[in-house]
């Protein structure tokens, strides 16, 4: 990848925060991959987001919620880096 490319994509990742700790999720690794397709003009997200061990129904609601949280602001942050692209969660 570019590195001009590259450091946007590491300046999306470090601005957007992981809801309950409010750091990046650079910082906490929640993103285990990064590809961007030019023809499609779109970025696949692979998010590494654990389910709870238990089978806590508030604790599997809670990590739910954070994802979607976490999905909602890298589409954001994306969007407003890349203006035109797509955001693809695998």
């Amino acid at each position: 990848m570019d590195p001009e490319m590259r450091a946007r994509i590491d300046s999306v990742l470090a601005r957007v925060k992981e809801p309950e700790t409010r750091r990046s999720v650079a910082e906490l690794n929640l993103v285990k991959r990064v590809r961007y397709s030019a023809s499609e003009q779109a970025f696949e997200v692979l998010l590494d987001i654990a389910n709870p061990r238990t089978s806590c129904s508030v604790c599997g609601i809670v990590t739910a919620t954070i994802q979607r949280t976490i999905e909602r602001e890298l589409q954001e942050a994306f969007a407003q880096e890349f203006p035109g692209c797509r955001v693809i969660f695998a």
